[in-house]
This record gives structure tokens, C-alpha cells and sequence, in this order.
């Protein structure tokens, strides 16, 4: 797509700034490697938000955060080059392609508010009385939603969508930070190197050391036909589904859509989180994470309100959505500071065998580790190998799972340490996903809270009943703070 067909879906009155890599021998044509990860995205844009706060309100301040966010992003794209680039599907192979076009390409910057303060969203004050709920930004109202829909921008893909695009939101007493990476740039753990290493670049610190090299993830030749059904066996072994494709190959969500959603934002009591993970491992002589037994508790908590609306023959079954990431300790030979998708989606998702609404988050915390524990060299190279013998990789998605079976998605993106992504004005107040137009879970990390508390905090979007069952389970709500639901 042309730089000028993106302008047309950027909203009049937004300020565009094309970041091209402050080394000029970066710029011009080039073509970025994409590997099987990368091709099972072949339309996705993710994109967070971020909040923070700000003291100083003159256009003078402003307009110096502009510049220096600017500037950092010149050196950021130096760094990653590939940020630069545009990402497209070919029509005829469906293969995606990440490439450079020409001396012009930098990262896609968008800056609102700048002269004055938006009056047009709710003010920091606002947010941070509504949980900084995403049901309060109207859609698009602060990214470029035209170039990053998953549905709208399927014509783009063909031609060319911008690989990443930063939207910087001045508004009365803060900033809304919005970042879209489409999945061909970064998964969710490569964004907390890059927001780290922009941050560098912004403040004049030591840069910070990232690995690019993604032929770690490539096969060199697809598998032969006659090896895939052993390749999918031993997939399966590790707890991978590896035999799903999309209702409707035009549209991302369309065997995801089930009843309207609702989103909430709930707190939960980190010291009740983190006796979970001292009771496994004293019942179980198992070693689980804080972040295993956060998840645990809110898949549990989803599996017996599913089990108390009798939705179908299925409740004693449940399947947790779950990302496997080759970052895992088991495999210590994958650089822990790789950008690029370093995580299986599509088809590979993993449905935690079973969990019945008699079980506890313990039983919950215990099958997650079990996952993660299996994901060693010897699966990155069988993934690699069965990721390449997917001849149409736009045929499918990322969430394959009935929605009444999917009782927990959770994104790669979740958790991300933004408090720690000070990128010249402070840290972040906390960081939010857009309101989701599917079930799904956005657990973020700890802070502390108002009332000087340590919590954690998820996004949950699920239908109305839902959260009503929720809320009424005694047993889940003995870890739970507030729970605040989209009025």
C-alpha cells in the first residue's frame, strides 16, 4: 500500500511522522527473512495501550516529548530496521512478506494533541476512576483502526500494512500511549525489548543488546508430506491441537463470535495469589510461577461458571488457550532477548487437557506448568519442522477453539512489564488491551494499588452472565479486590 493509501485512513487533524532509521545506510529496499511463527499471523495487528501521567501541561513540554520520542524512534529503527517495513500477503501464494520499499520507509508515528490537550477523551482523572476501562476510548479514537483491523484491512494486506505504528494521545492530565505491532514485527515478549531499547535511545542510556537473527526459527525445506502425520503425532504428545482452520478464511473471528461481551477490570490480592504457589508446591512438590497460578485462578474461576450456566453437553471439559513460548527455560539455547515471534500460535494451540469444575487452581496451575515444562529444543525443531509444511497459512488463525470450549484465551502480550517502560516522562500507570469483541484474558503484573496494596490486575471479556457468576463464587472471590465491569 502506498504511504499515501495509508494517509487516507489516518483521521484528519492527526500529525504523521514517518521515522526512518537515523543511520541513512539503513534506509532503501530490503527484504526481512518471516519465519513459520511469523506466517500463521498473517493479519493480525495487536496493539496495547498505555497510560501515564503528566504534571507538566504547557504545549512547550509537549511539543518536547513529541521530539524526543521522534528522535528515539530514528535510533530504534536503526537498531530493528524491520520496523520499518511493510507487511503483506501475497495473493496468489498467501505467503506473507516483510519487506522494505524504499529510501522513504520508517516506523509510522501519530501524534494527537499536541497543540492542545483532546477534549474529545475522557481526561486522565476519568480513566483512572473507571479502572482506565477501554470501553471509555471510542474505537479508533486513538490508533489508526483502518490500518489495523484484522477484517477491514484484509484488501490492504495484499498490497501492504505498516509493520508497527505508535499513537501518541496528549490529554487533559496525561498521555495515552497506543502501540500496534503486526505479528510478521514482534509477539508480546519482543515488545518489552523494544519499549526498553526505545527507551534507552530516548534518554540517552547504554542500548540494550537484541537478537534479530530469526533464521534460528526457519527450516531451511519444508517437510515431506510423508513426515507430517508423525510431526503432528509428536506435536500432540506435548499437548498441541494441530488440526483446526477457520470457519471464514476472510475472517479472523468468525468461529470465535459467540454471545456479546462485556469487559471488566478485576484486581486480585497478590499475597492470597502467591500462597497458591506456595500450597502446590507443599501438596503437589511442584514448582509453578506466580504468573502460572494467576492464570490458574482465572481459568478456574471460568471453568465453574461455565459448569453453573450448563451451557452444553461439554462442562466437565475445559481448554485453556494457551501461547507456548520457545523462551522457555527448558530450552535455554533460544536468546531470551530475540525479537520477532518466538511463540506457536495458529493451529498449535494448546488445549490444557482437562479441567472440571470439582478441581482447584492448584489442579489449574499444575497442568499450565506441565506445558510449559514440555516445550524443550527437541519441540522447537518438530514446530519448525510441522510449521513449514502449512502450504496456505492464511487459511487459518490463532484461536482455533469452539468459543463455548475456550474457557481461557491468553495472549503472549499478556503481563508485560510497562511499569518499567520509561520512555522519558516516567513509568507507565498501567497498560490495558482494547475492548475485545471475544472471550478472552488479559492478565497484567503487579503493582501497587491506591491504597499502597501489592495486586495483580486482568482484563476479562466475557458475557454479562458470566461476570454476574463470577462475582456471586464465594471461592473465587476470596482472591479478588474489585471488580469493576463496562457499565
Amino acid at each position: 500500500m502506498a504511504k499515501s493509501a495509508w494517509e487516507q485512513k489516518i483521521a484528519p487533524g492527526v500529525e504523521t511522522y514517518v521515522c526512518q532509521p537515523a543511520d541513512p545506510a539503513l534506509r532503501g529496499p530490503r527484504d526481512f527473512p518471516i519465519t513459520g511463527c511469523d506466517q500463521a499471523m498473517p493479519k493480525i495487528h495487536a496493539r496495547i495501550t498505555i497510560h501515564y501521567k503528566l504534571t507538566e501541561q504547557s504545549e512547550e513540554s509537549r511539543r518536547s516529548i513529541v521530539t524526543s520520542l521522534k528522535t528515539g524512534l530514528e535510533k530504534l529503527a536503526s537498531q530493528l530496521p524491520h520496523l520499518t517495513a511493510t507487511a503483506a500477503v501475497d495473493p496468489v501464494s498467501k505467503r506473507g512478506t516483510l519487506k522494505t520499499i524504499g529510501n522513504d520507509d520508517g516506523v509510522l508515528f501519530l501524534v494527537t494533541g499536541a497543540t492542545t490537550v483532546r477534549t474529545d477523551l475522557p481526561s486522565y482523572a476519568e480513566l483512572e476512576r473507571e479502572r482506565f476501562g477501554p470501553w471509555k476510548l471510542p474505537k479508533g479514537a486513538t490508533y489508526p483502526d483502518g490500518l489495523i483491523n484484522p477484517v477491514a484491512s484484509i484488501e490492504g494486506h495484499q498490497i501492504g500494512l505498516p509493520g508497527c505504528i505508535f499513537q501518541l494521545n496528549f490529554i487533559d492530565g496525561g498521555i495515552i500511549l497506543t502501540a500496534c505491532f503486526h505479528h510478521y514485527v514482534a509477539d508480546g515478549p519482543s515488545v518489552n525489548k523494544i519499549f526498553h531499547a526505545w527507551g534507552a535511545h530516548c534518554r540517552g542510556l547504554p542500548i540494550v543488546d537484541l537478537f534479530t537473527d530469526r533464521t534460528i526459527l526457519i527450516n531451511p525445506e519444508p517437510a515431506p508430506q510423508s513426515e507430517v502425520q508423525e510431526l503432528e503425532r509428536k506435536m500432540t504428545a506435548h499437548g498441541c491441537m494441530v488440526d483446526s482452520t477457520k470457519a471464514d478464511p476472510n475472517n479472523p473471528w468468525s468461529n470465535m463470535m459467540g454471545p456479546p461481551v462485556k469487559t471488566s477490570i478485576v484486581s486480585f490480592h497478590l499475597d492470597k495469589v502467591a500462597a497458591l504457589k506456595d500450597e502446590v508446591a507443599a501438596k503437589r512438590s511442584a514448582r509453578v510461577s506466580t504468573h502460572d497460578c494467576f492464570q490458574a485462578i482465572l481459568w478456574w474461576g471460568l471453568v465453574r461458571a461455565k459448569c453453573a450456566l450448563g451451557e452444553d453437553e461439554g462442562i466437565e471439559t475445559s481448554w485453556s488457550v494457551f501461547p507456548v513460548s520457545f523462551r522457555s527455560n527448558n530450552n535455554p539455547g533460544f536468546p531470551k532477548n530475540y525479537i520477532g515471534n518466538g511463540t506457536l500460535f495458529n493451529g498449535a494451540e494448546v488445549p490444557i487437557a482437562t479441567l472440571k469444575a470439582s478441581e482447584g487452581p492448584l489442579d489449574a496451575a499444575v497442568a499450565l506448568r506441565r506445558v510449559i515444562q514440555n516445550v524443550n529444543a527437541t519441540f522447537v525443531e518438530d514446530a519448525k519442522a510441522w510449521l513449514s509444511t502449512i502450504q496456505e497459512p492464511a487459511t487459518r488463525t490463532w484461536m482455533t477453539s469452539p468459543p463455548r470450549k475456550m474457557d481461557a484465551g491468553v495472549t503472549s502480550w499478556a503481563c508485560l512489564d510497562y511499569h518499567t517502560w520509561d520512555i522519558g516522562f516516567g513509568p507507565g500507570t498501567c497498560v490495558r488491551q482494547p475492548v475485545s469483541p471475544i472471550p478472552f484474558l488479559f492478565p497484567m503484573p503487579g503493582k501497587v494499588d491506591n491504597d499502597g496494596e501489592k495486586i495483580l490486575e486482568a482484563g476479562i471479556a466475557v458475557s454479562e452472565k458470566v461476570h454476574e457468576l463470577l462475582m456471586q463464587d464465594k471461592e473465587f472471590s476470596q482472591y479478588v479486590k474489585d471488580y469493576y465491569v463496562q457499565p
